[in-house]
């Protein structure tokens, strides 16, 4: 991989690891805490990292355990390169605040540094509330959102996720902004994932136009998607537990195994640059799971957002009326 100029962040920014405490197959056949261990094997070959970012779903059961595996693996990944890596990660809708609070903090581990098993719970964030947070690495200010709703599959920013946001972005940072977070703010590639989808993305795009945000790091789709909000790119990152087979028939839903990650480079003339790496395993391209159109309906129903209230409709019809 080529040098990077004076001022410049490389980030390895991974998604969906879906690890479980107590090592457990996910979908009955991927070694999840492998194939971590394979996409991190692979991402050390990369010199002038400075930042592993981790997108969300980063464990498929919320479990202390699950969120302990992944601290040890990623403290020993940043130690490993001479302790230069700042550690940021993000809750997904798979992920429980109660665990990953516990375990992770906020999410920001400056160093490989770890939240204090032994601290009182009331200086940990509060884990009935999203798990937001904000760092400084070399100038470059790191902003996670916390997406996930409780018991749900779909994501959402709250206004006061979105006011402190402003808040924030009113004044720049030496360097420019990256935000994190799991629900993308972009059309899915799958109907399953639509009906999973961030909520309001176009309340984002008011938050971050005109900002210094340089560029949107999201998960959630397992698979590598490339848009834009506000004019700015959106950089969704392939999954470490699986792949989302978008050539599927419409309605239903497939994966197949497959792990990967990307590399993205934020360059001081304001450009970014991101390449997708394949991490590849003797099993890639194995089918994972399949699901019919109605197994994809029933998950949109117990998991999707809730349709809108028929007084909001009325509300709707009347005014566009």
């Amino acid at each position: 991989m080529f040098a990077l100029p004076p001022g410049a962040l490389r980030v390895v920014h991974l998604s969906d690891s879906h690890l479980s405490g107590d090592g457990s197959l996910h979908q009955g056949s991927v070694d999840t805490l492998a194939a971590l261990d394979r996409v991190l094997a692979e991402a050390a070959r990369v010199d002038g990292v400075r930042l592993l970012v981790g997108s969300g779903d980063l464990s498929d059961d919320g479990s202390t355990a699950s969120y302990a595996l992944l601290r040890d693996r990623v403290e020993a990944w940043a130690t490993s390169r001479d302790g230069q890596v700042d550690v940021v990660l993000v809750p997904g809708n798979h992920d429980l605040r109660a665990g990953f609070t516990e375990v992770l903090g906020d999410g920001h581990l400056a160093h490989g540094a770890r939240p204090d098993a032994g601290q009182p719970a009331r200086e940990r964030p509060d884990a009935a509330r999203p798990v937001d947070g904000v760092s400084l690495v070399d100038g470059w200010r790191v902003v996670t959102l916390d997406t996930s709703v409780p018991r749900a599959g779909y994501g959402l920013l709250r206004p006061e996720q979105l006011d402190r946001l402003r808040d924030l972005l009113a004044e720049p940072a030496p360097r420019g902004t990256v935000v994190v977070l799991h629900h993308p703010p972009l059309p899915a590639p799958t109907t399953l994932h639509q009906s999973l989808a961030l909520q309001a993305p176009e309340a984002l795009t008011e938050a971050v136009e005109g900002t210094d945000v340089r560029v949107v790091l999201a998960g959630h789709y397992h698979r590598h998607v490339v848009g834009s909000l506000a004019g700015l790119p959106v950089l969704v990152a392939p999954a470490v537990a699986n792949e989302t087979d978008v050539c599927a028939p419409h309605g239903t839903e497939r994966a197949v195994r497959g792990s990967g990650f990307l590399l993205v480079d934020l360059l001081p003339d304001g450009s970014v640059r991101s390449t997708p790496v394949r991490v590849h395993d003797e099993h890639d391209g194995d089918e994972v799971f399949v699901l019919d159109e109605e197994a994809v309906r029933a998950i949109a129903a117990a998991a999707g957002a809730p349709a809108p209230s028929s007084s909001s409709s009325s509300s709707s019809s009347s005014s566009s009326s």
